[in-house]
């Protein structure tokens, strides 16, 4: 593939990852982005995918075309796909590897952009995330809080078919020097200058293809990048996970998720398998909220 030109010579870079599944979600979703962001700014946006029919293509598309400093941008993957796995684990796409690409010479044009998961919805604009300094550091991106009650229970998860607890897994199976830093890789601030320094694709397919891990290309990125992350507020990745404990009225899962509240998110995450556009309730409403602004507007 070529070289990816700019769309702007100064703007906010965004990149998502979609599929056919994950079409109608990724629409919602980027119209929370644009509704909250800031109109001074521009914003160059591209969307990962290699399925995605051409009239739900057009419906995304739309949420841009009269909106000024607003790029999107639609970056067919097919060529790619046959040098990743053909599935994922858990509920992951096995599209969810196309991110894995912004390491690739394609995007070298590209000295730093914000990488979004489709489940998610904006409350903030993005562009102040945009802006962190990140230092030394490769990624900012906010810790796997969720992990917490594995960490707990001890509940055992697997690398290889082989069971850990999911410390054990970050520091043996993983191998990462780092692991209180491991994060969720649905929300990530990247110096691609930087990576490029150290992060080869020939690296990344051996990571990926090598073993079987339970959070898939996630624990990849948490390998590639150990040592070298800037964590965020959570407020940044707020995830259902996590309000579903603090909303549970179980005083043990509160009070080990409680210096998590946030009564001001800037994202939220609607991670696992529920979602709110299927049965998922926590945080619903604001899911919801955004929908039927966006299907009122167009």
């Amino acid at each position: 593939m070529k070289k990816l030109q700019k769309a702007f010579e100064t703007s906010v870079n965004i990149c998502f990852v979609s599929d056919e599944k994950y079409a109608k979600p990724l629409c919602t979703s980027l119209y929370s982005l644009l509704y909250s962001r800031d109109k001074t700014r521009n914003y160059d946006i591209l969307i990962l995918q290699d399925d995605i029919p051409g009239e739900a293509q057009e419906q995304i598309y739309a949420l841009g075309k009269d909106e000024p400093g607003v790029s999107i941008r639609f970056i067919n993957m097919r060529e790619r796909k046959k040098f990743f796995p053909e599935t994922a684990n858990a509920y992951y796409t096995a599209a969810i590897n196309y991110r894995l690409y912004l390491f690739d010479e394609m995007f070298t044009n590209y000295e730093k952009m914000l990488y979004f998961d489709c489940d998610m919805i904006f409350l903030e604009d993005v562009s102040k995330l945009y802006d962190t300094h990140l230092g030394e550091k490769e990624v900012a991106a906010v810790r796997a809080e969720d992990l917490r009650v594995l960490s707990q229970t001890r509940r055992a998860i697997f690398l290889d078919g082989m069971p850990y607890n999911v410390d054990n897994y970050r520091s043996d199976g993983l191998k990462m020097q780092y692991a209180e830093d491991y994060f969720n890789s649905g929300v990530l601030l990247l110096n691609l200058q930087k990576a490029r320094q150290h992060i080869t694709m020939s690296q990344v397919y051996e990571l990926l293809t090598g073993h079987k891990y339970m959070f898939s290309d996630q624990d990849v990125l948490n390998m590639l990048f150990d040592g070298k992350v800037l964590p965020l507020d959570f407020r940044w990745n707020y995830t259902t996970f996590v309000a579903g404990h603090l909303q549970s009225g179980n005083i043990h899962s509160q009070t080990l998720y409680a210096d998590l509240q946030r009564d001001d998110p800037a994202i939220i995450h609607y991670v696992g398998k529920r979602k709110p556009w299927t049965t998922g309730e926590i945080l619903r409403e604001q899911y919801e909220k955004y929908y039927k602004i966006m299907k009122n507007e167009t």
